[in-house]
């Protein structure tokens, strides 16, 4: 199917507003996105209510006022994902890897490089993914799954971008979920955001924060499949626009389990320390509780 003319105009002018937020330098681009922010914690939007919910739910321990100074400082942060996306997208990796200023854990990395085994990145929707996504790709042989945008005229800009350091993307079906058993068992390694809610057919309900979610199985069968070893990873954006700072830890052991509940238990409770560690950088306008169990009355959003 062919773009539209509504899609040609749309994509002319993200790529147009990509090119210009790629060459203002990041400590200007936060405080764009402080002010935006501020104003769409102001406003009734519905990133507001949606991130406001998921913090009480979450946080109940927070009193009010803390509670609405971590939905306004999340808003802001997200906000800057968005416009950051310049820098990822636009410019070279040279210059996104000069932006990793420092990195904690990577010992853990070069062990599970040196067993032979494959590696699986589970990176949350925290801090800036797409940076560390491309830091990731420069470790060693990277295979993904990847999914084309809606608006079609951005493909080869996504896709180009996410490749420019060597990674493999692959299409988010049974042969794509093939070609990355086959990488992970060759000893490459692949990134997944951990926290996204799946497909009915692909999930099962796991704590998360002490509540039940739709959590995705795709991470403990890999590596259940390929004997990888899961890594979680996050990049934290530094204040100041001083750049990024990229964590590395060993995934909680109970990932390793046959049961699949159990597995996804595990995996959300490393996802869950993660966020922990830098709760204000985590995307909570997302709506993670959507889907509950059959038995729960209780609804969300």
């Amino acid at each position: 199917m062919e773009s539209t003319p509504i899609d040609t105009l749309k994509t002319a002018i993200i790529k147009f507003a990509l090119n210009i937020l790629a060459w203002l330098p990041l400590p200007a681009l936060h405080m764009i996105g402080n002010a935006i922010g501020t104003v769409v914690y102001m406003l009734p939007t519905e990133t507001r209510r949606v991130t406001l919910i998921n913090l009480q739910r979450v946080f109940p321990e927070l009193s009010a006022e803390q509670t609405q100074k971590l939905a306004r400082e999340s808003i802001k942060e997200t906000i800057k994902t968005g416009l950051e996306l310049g820098h990822m997208w636009c410019r070279s990796i040279d210059h996104v890897l000069r932006l990793i200023v420092s990195v904690d854990g990577m010992e853990h990395v070069e062990k599970a490089q040196a067993s032979g085994k494959g590696i699986i990145y589970a990176s949350p929707h925290l801090g800036s993914w797409e940076a560390l996504g491309l830091y990731v790709s420069t470790l060693g042989p990277l295979t993904t799954l990847y999914k084309p945008p809606k608006i079609k005229g951005l493909n080869a800009l996504v896709a180009g971008s996410r490749a420019k350091a060597g990674a493999e993307l692959v299409a988010t079906d049974r042969q794509g979920v093939v070609r990355l058993n086959k990488a992970l068992l060759q000893g490459g390694a692949t990134g997944i955001l951990p926290d996204q809610q799946p497909r009915n057919e692909g999930g099962v309900f796991a704590p998360l924060f002490g509540i039940q979610a739709y959590t995705m199985t795709l991470v403990p069968k890999l590596a259940s499949r390929t004997g990888s070893q899961v890594i979680f990873a996050y990049a934290e954006r530094l204040s100041g626009g001083r750049g990024y700072h990229v964590v590395f830890e060993p995934a909680d052991n109970g990932i390793y389990e046959a049961d699949s509940a159990s597995a996804a238990a595990a995996m959300n409770r490393s996802v869950e320390r993660c966020i922990r560690a830098l709760p204000s950088q985590y995307q909570w306008s997302y709506k993670r509780y959507r889907k509950r169990p059959d038995d729960d009355s209780e609804r969300f959003y």
